[in-house]
């Protein structure tokens, strides 16, 4: 198998998957990338969280995601304080808008997991996410 068809198919999955997480997101009026921010934002408790933390968690660039969140404040899905910790800082906090779909985007996430775990063994699962690290880390081991 040649390198070529591996970043074609690793395209191609990628592709589907997000038809499908869009698919889902679109149902509740908004986009996959914003559901993720939820979900983080959601399994993270009472932690402080900021933009960066969202920069670092999806590996997205700042002005990315400035954008991102500017558009989920204007759709009442979160909000942003000065931090109680550091003055310089936002701190990022979902709406109960957002913590209405919280239960959703789990099961919906969990599911896809599960769905997973189903298909493939653990050792499978890990040499994959093994795989995509590789690929995340732009091709350095």
């Amino acid at each position: 198998m040649s390198e070529h068809y591996t970043n074609r198919l690793l395209k191609i999955a990628a592709n589907q998957i997000t038809r499908e997480l869009d698919l889902f997101a679109h149902k509740y009026d908004t986009t996959w990338m914003q559901m993720s921010v939820i979900d983080y934002l959601s399994r993270q408790g009472d932690k402080e969280m900021f933009q960066r933390d969202i920069e670092h968690e999806f590996f997205i660039q700042r002005s990315t995601a400035t954008v991102l969140l500017q558009r989920m404040e204007k759709r009442d899905l979160l909000y942003r304080q000065s931090s109680t910790t550091d003055a310089r800082q936002k701190s990022v906090f979902l709406t109960d808008k957002s913590r209405n779909l919280e239960t959703e985007i789990n099961q919906f996430m969990n599911h896809q997991q599960k769905v997973l775990e189903e298909n493939f063994s653990s050792a499978e699962i890990a040499t994959f996410e093994k795989i995509l690290k590789f690929y995340a880390n732009g091709g350095e081991a």
